[in-house]
């Protein structure tokens, strides 16, 4: 009864909060940001109990049975190679299982008919209604005994994913932000240096005009983005100093920036972009997927996105594994545009987690994983990828094989969690300078509503963008949806 129990509670909350899948990561909760850090911030900083320890403790051992959305292999075969690998080095028998698509669904599905998992890939969004389900396990002291897991990880991670006092998983990566992405060998051929755009809404509309008038192609739309989804709207509403998501006022009180009048500015800046041919239409209804697909080098059907730091480099390294010079195609970065105090506004993702569910058979074996995720080892498996496979050679030596190349050295963590940690490769190129504006960059509060309020903010903004409403019935509209849905309270 109590396993039948348990696998209703993690199906329930499945059904609440969808998870993402790669790069969709949201904030820890603010009620967890907001509590005092556990006993796990008191021995995190101890730098010779961080060298001594690279490996993971070797007495706990068994099988762990990990349900994975993006950690692993490229395909079915390279997955065999990737469990095999980490079995290897936990000294476990490691099971992955990685659903081809529809990971939320098939995750409830699977959880509803009774299987048991040691590890589950959630976002930080879904592991505030686990928690409160009653559907984790506390490992807090597992944390706080772990002298990898508590030297390894930066104190703050472990501050953003404490609930009361309590862990309830670890770490998949280490989660970074989202920039304004621009290919700049069509900025070149613009006759646009990117480095001297003007970080106003009247600079970035030059600059798509310029892209506009210098191409042949009337499918090429010089500025994609996801409307439907309100990703990743935040660096141009800095320019009206609006934070993304929902915050709270001084009384208390949920409201969401992007639905105040102090919007309507920018959102009116988009109908601009719309009305001029320099918004791709299609952004009502593309996925990341199809944003991607029109950056990537063999498309360059749009030249200026928002997307994470790692894109930029993935955008880069797909080019170059095609054999395409960065002459012909080359992603570099921007922070957006400047906000009424001359900085700038970034979200950053929040963590994307492992979590041990309350029914767990073997909670010190995926203890195990996550320890040698939290090493370089780990790192590199969770980057690079398989020794042999993705790479050849030893330190110093290292090469990338051809199939290693084509995985762009993600294979579920671009940037680790081990806090020290440093690519055998380096970062592929363009992302140490998307890097460069992480001090731009703030977590989301989370709310357990987060798709209604996506739902609800991306629907009215399309409605002003495309004329069907004006901007003040928009934004009223846009509000009192969100109150009616009890997404905000004003």
């Amino acid at each position: 009864m109590k396993k039948r129990r348990v696998m209703s509670l993690l199906a329930a909350a499945l059904m609440v909060c969808s998870i993402s899948a790669c790069g969709k990561q949201e904030s820890a909760s603010t009620k967890a940001s907001q509590t005092e850090g556990s006993k796990t911030e008191e021995s995190k900083t101890n730098e010779s109990k961080t060298e001594a320890v690279s490996q993971p403790d070797k007495e706990a051992g068994g099988s762990v049975k990990i349900m994975t959305a993006n950690t692993g292999g490229k395909d079915e075969a390279e997955m065999k190679l990737f469990a095999e690998a980490l079995s290897k080095a936990t000294g476990l028998t490691v099971e992955f299982e990685k659903p081809a698509s529809d990971y939320d669904k098939v995750l409830m599905q699977k959880l509803s008919g009774g299987e048991i998992y040691d590890l589950i890939y959630i976002t930080a969004s879904q592991y505030a209604n686990l928690v409160a389900q009653g559907a984790l396990m506390d490992i807090t002291d597992r944390v706080n005994g772990s002298e990898i897991l508590t030297g390894n990880v930066d104190p703050a991670e472990w501050k953003d994913i404490t609930i009361d006092g309590k862990i309830y998983a670890g770490f998949n990566k280490k989660e970074i932000h989202r920039v304004v992405a621009l290919n700049n060998a069509l900025l070149k051929k613009a006759g646009i240096d990117y480095k001297k755009i003007e970080p106003t809404m009247d600079g970035y509309y030059d600059v798509m005009k310029k892209l506009k008038d210098s191409s042949q192609d009337p499918d090429f739309y010089p500025f994609d983005s996801i409307l439907s989804e309100t990703y990743d709207l935040q660096p141009w509403m800095a320019a009206a100093g609006l934070k993304n998501g929902v915050v709270l006022d001084d009384s208390g009180k949920r409201f969401a920036p992007y639905s105040e009048d102090g919007a309507a500015p920018v959102w009116e800046w988009f109908k601009k972009l719309y009305d001029d041919g320099l918004l791709d239409p299609s952004s009502f209804v593309d996925k990341t997927k199809d944003m991607r697909a029109k950056m990537g080098a063999s498309s360059q059907k749009t030249a200026l996105t928002v997307d994470w730091a790692a894109w930029v480099g993935l955008h880069n390294a797909n080019a170059k594994a095609g054999g395409i010079s960065p002459e012909d195609f080359e992603i570099v970065s921007l922070p957006g545009l400047k906000n009424p105090d001359g900085s700038y506004m970034l979200v950053k993702g929040s963590a994307s987690l492992f979590a041990v569910p309350a029914n767990a058979k073997n909670p010190d074996g995926a203890i195990k994983v996550l320890e040698y995720f939290a090493t370089q080892e780990g790192g590199n498996l969770l980057s690079t990828g398989i020794s042999g496979y993705d790479y050849t050679g030893t330190e110093g030596t290292f090469e990338l094989t051809e199939t290693g190349a084509q995985h762009g050295n993600d294979h579920g963590a671009p940037f680790p969690i081990y806090k020290d940690f440093k690519p055998i490769f380096g970062f592929n190129p363009g992302v140490d300078e998307a890097l460069s504006y992480s001090s731009y960059a703030t977590i989301d509060r989370i709310i357990p509503n987060e798709a209604d309020y996506k739902e609800i903010v991306g629907k009215w903004g399309i409605k002003i963008i495309k004329g069907e409403v004006s901007t003040q019935d928009g934004l009223s509209g846009m509000r009192k949806e969100l109150v009616d849905r009890k997404v905000t309270d004003r």
